[in-house]
Formats: structure tokens, C-alpha cells, sequence
């Protein structure tokens, strides 16, 4: 690319520099003025004729116009530019807050000139007062540090926190206040919360930084820090953990409470749900036996006739044997006889029990005893522990492969169940675990509900029931699942039972 050069008419130069709203002037090296736009001469108060050929002596106080030439020799003698904050009061003039830049400017026949330009800092200062008396009325803390450690602005409040009058202020003394925080500080940007003045008076604040910030060029750096006094928050905070803490042990106590609700309304429901069963199932025992008679005869009299009715009489026959385990499993939740407790090892009677009901579950699943008593004996009901036994290894074995025909659904690659026995203080535990799909922890507590069921042929009463018998000994049910692990029914026995307590 050829660079060009675009020559500009004296004449039309001067018209543009008159006409920018910039004070804009010249001095010859002897600092007299040469130049002066239209705006330099408005802030002046001369004109141009007025000005040309004198220096600032001839217009501004003379202690004015010495600083303006101690700048000026500067530039002149460094060749650097200068930017200063000045005050320009020109005689019988209004004086008038400038910001001034001053620079070098050689010609082409070698004659240097200072060129200057002033920019009204009236406005700035107005916002400058007005922001400043804000800082020293807001609730916070307000302070301008500087780079040489000189703190340049302090509000009052800040020098409440800090105990100290504006003129020992100094970044030495603030970083002392601030302990070990003050290592960093001020550092970049950061917030942190440290506690000032210790002992009786001690406040708790909150420190926000931001960090050092380039000024302008040549200026050096400075940082803005802003202090809150959190002393009443970290207070209420602590009441707030207390009452939390309070709440929670509330909590807690609503819950036992609940726990103990919800187990006296289930025994009640239980009571309730046993009377109606044991009529239920007496009137329905006798229909049943004559629909299991009258299929007996029809499959007799058809024998060997070819009428094609024997998947027919099948299905009868299979669903007169579901409802006739469901009478069972109903009047199973609905006795009211006393247990008939007999004091024995608990395991040696398990090892029996267990082995014969494991006989009877699908071939594919593995059963393993893990029988830790050591011959502890305890007083128990031998039928109903069966029942509870065999209700567990049931919901064991359904939970994982059906009744033995569905595919495995749990963790590995084969259904297994451990029955384990265990003392825990003045209880033993009988344990069936499996690992199985689990239990969804919002089911948890529903499982136990008599007649609720997930299974597409259940009653609802296997597990109910074995809670039932389990309050009979005068023990519990614990239920834990994680899903996708499996899931552990444990019967918690104590080691003493009153045997004569009616169900």
C-alpha cells in the first residue's frame, strides 16, 4: 500500500482548530504565546492580538503563572508530555479547574514549541464533591488507596472501624487492623471477612476489594476498597443455626411421634382388617369347596369322551388352588390365637426350617445361611416364624425371577438370597437379603400396608404379615432397598418374649 500525504491549507487548518471545542495553544521556546484557538482565548479572557508575543506572566497571578512555567521547562527540557491538574485564574477572571496536557512539537526548520490543550474540569469536580460527600454518608465503609501506600480518601465510617484519624491512615496501618488477611491486601480483586478492634467492641466485617486499577497514563495505580460492618448478620446467622438446629430435633420428634401414630393406626387397621377377614374367608371356603367337587365330577364324566374341555377344567382347577392359598394367606394375618412360644436355639431350628423351604423355590435360585447365634436360645412361635420365614423368602424370590420362569432382574448375573442371624444388644435379628431390583424408597413404607402389592397376582398380606408377627414376639421390621442392589427384611427379636400375648 502507497502511503499519501494530504496537504491542508494553513487558512482551512486554522478554521478547524478554532472551531474544536478544545482549548488549544502555542508557546515559542521562550513560552510566550503563538498561537491560541478560539476556545483557549474564551477561557483566557483575550484574544488572540491580546496574547500573541507575551507569556503567562502578563495574564495570570504570579504565583499561577511560576507553576505554569515550571511545567512548561519541563516538557522543554525532557521532551516528555505532561499531564497536570491545574487551576486557571486568569487576572480579574473567575478561576477555573483545568486538566492540562502539555507536549513537545519540533518544526521542520528545527524551532521547538510547546503545544498545550485545556480541558474544563468544572463538572468533574461538582461530581467529584457530590460523590464524595455520598461516601461519607452511605453505611459503608469507603477508602481510595494509593500505590505508595498513601490512602488519597477515607470516609468517616472507615475510620470508625479502624480507629483512626484521616491523617495516620496509611496501607501499613490497615493491613495491621486486618491480621492475616491483610498479607494479600489489596492485591486483586477480592472479598474476605475478618474481625477488627478484638475484645468487647469487636466487629465482625466484610472487605471487598477491587484489586489495583491503572489509572491514567502516568498516574500510577490505585484501589477502591469498600468495608460493611456485619456484625448484627453474623449474629442473626448464629440464631439461625440455633433455631435450624432446634428445628431439626422438632423434626425428629414429629417423626417418632408419627412413626408412633402410624403404628398404633396399623395394628388398629390390622384388628379391623382381621375381623372381616375371618368372615370373608369362612364364607367363601365353602362356595370354593363345592366348585373344586363339582370340577372333580365333570372332569370324571367327560374322561376320555374327546370333548376337548381339559385345558378348560385346568384353569378351574388352578384357580380354585390361587383362591384357596389366599384364604390361607388371609386367615394367616387374621388369627387371634396366642403364640405358643417354646424357648429353643433359633438357629439349629433355622437350619431345618430353612433348608426344607429352600427345596421348594425355583431351581435357579442360590440360598445361602450365614447363622451367627452360636446356640443362642430364645422363646419364639415356631409356626408363625415359619410362616414369616417362608412370606420372606416368597417376596425374595418373586422380586427377582417370578415364580422361576422370568428372566433375572438384579445385580450379577444370579439370584441370590442369604438368610443370616445376628445379635444386636438385647435383640437377635433374622435377616433375609436378596439381590434383587430393590424397593423405590417412596414404597418403603408403603409395602408394609395390608392388601397393597406391586406383583400382578399378589395379596398384599406377605409382608404385613410378617410385621404381625414380628409385634407378636414383641419385636419390629426393618425394611432397607437401595434399588438396582437389593433388598434386606429383618426380624428383630427380643431375647425375652411374654409367649401368653394374644394376636
Amino acid at each position: 500500500m502507497t502511503s499519501r500525504t494530504i496537504e491542508i491549507d494553513g487558512d482551512l487548518l486554522r478554521q478547524i482548530l478554532d472551531n474544536l471545542p478544545t482549548s488549544i495553544f502555542v508557546k515559542d521556546e521562550n513560552l510566550n504565546f503563538v498561537y491560541s484557538n478560539n476556545a483557549n482565548q474564551e477561557l483566557m479572557g483575550k484574544s488572540l492580538e491580546q496574547l500573541f508575543g507575551f507569556s503567562d506572566q502578563a495574564f495570570c497571578d504570579p504565583e499561577l503563572a511560576d507553576g505554569f512555567e515550571v511545567n512548561d521547562r519541563k516538557v522543554l527540557q525532557t521532551g516528555k508530555t505532561v499531564i497536570n491538574e491545574e487551576i486557571v485564574a486568569p487576572k480579574g477572571g473567575a478561576a477555573m479547574p483545568v486538566l492540562t496536557r502539555k507536549a513537545l512539537l519540533t518544526a521542520r526548520d528545527g524551532k521547538r514549541y510547546l503545544i498545550g490543550t485545556n480541558s474544563d474540569q468544572t463538572e468533574i469536580k461538582k461530581r467529584e464533591e457530590q460523590y464524595r460527600a455520598l461516601a461519607e454518608t452511605v453505611p459503608v465503609g469507603v477508602m481510595q488507596i494509593e500505590d505508595d501506600g498513601r490512602i488519597s480518601f477515607a470516609n468517616p465510617l472507615l475510620l470508625e472501624l479502624f480507629r483512626c484519624d484521616a491523617a495516620d491512615l496509611r496501607l501499613a496501618h490497615v493491613r495491621k487492623v486486618l491480621g492475616d488477611a491483610g498479607e494479600r491486601f489489596p492485591g486483586e480483586a477480592n472479598r474476605f471477612e475478618c474481625t477488627v478492634n478484638p475484645g468487647a467492641e469487636a466487629r465482625r466485617i466484610l472487605v471487598i476489594s477491587s484489586g489495583w486499577l491503572n489509572l491514567a497514563k502516568g498516574q500510577g495505580r490505585s484501589a477502591m476498597v469498600s468495608v460493611v460492618d456485619i456484625s448484627e448478620t453474623t449474629e442473626l446467622r448464629r440464631f439461625n443455626e440455633e433455631i435450624l438446629h432446634l428445628n431439626r430435633q422438632l423434626a425428629q420428634n414429629m417423626q417418632q411421634l408419627k412413626d408412633a401414630q402410624d403404628a398404633l393406626v396399623r395394628k388398629g387397621r390390622m384388628e379391623q382388617l382381621g375381623q372381616m377377614i375371618a368372615t370373608v374367608a369362612h364364607e367363601l371356603r365353602n362356595p370354593l369347596s363345592a366348585v373344586r367337587t363339582s370340577a372333580f365330577l365333570v372332569e370324571r364324566k367327560i374322561n376320555g369322551k374327546g370333548l376337548g374341555l381339559e385345558s378348560q377344567l385346568q384353569r378351574i382347577a388352578n384357580g380354585v388352588v390361587r383362591c384357596d392359598t389366599i384364604i390361607s394367606e388371609l386367615l394367616d394375618v387374621s388369627r387371634s390365637r396366642p403364640l405358643d412360644c417354646k424357648v429353643g436355639d433359633l438357629d439349629q431350628w433355622l437350619e431345618v426350617v430353612a433348608a426344607e423351604e429352600c427345596r421348594k423355590l425355583p431351581s435357579v435360585v442360590e440360598v445361602s445361611c450365614e447363622l451367627g447365634l452360636r446356640g443362642k436360645k430364645i422363646p419364639f412361635d415356631p409356626g408363625r416364624m415359619s410362616r414369616a420365614l417362608i412370606n420372606m423368602l416368597n417376596n425374595a424370590t418373586e422380586a427377582m425371577v417370578g415364580k422361576g420362569g422370568e428372566e433375572f432382574k438384579g445385580q450379577g448375573t444370579q439370584a441370590r438370597i442369604k438368610v443370616k442371624t445376628y445379635q444386636s444388644g438385647n435383640h437377635v435379628v433374622l435377616e433375609v437379603s436378596d439381590n434383587g431390583p430393590g424397593i423405590p424408597p417412596e414404597m418403603l413404607d408403603k409395602v408394609r400396608e395390608p392388601l397393597f402389592t406391586t406383583k400382578q397376582f399378589g395379596t398384599g398380606l406377605g409382608i404385613a404379615a410378617i410385621e404381625q408377627i414380628a409385634m407378636l414376639h414383641g419385636g419390629s421390621l426393618t425394611i432397607t432397598s437401595t434399588l438396582g442392589v437389593g433388598a434386606s427384611f429383618a426380624i428383630r427379636l427380643p431375647v425375652e418374649v411374654i409367649c401368653d400375648e394374644a394376636a
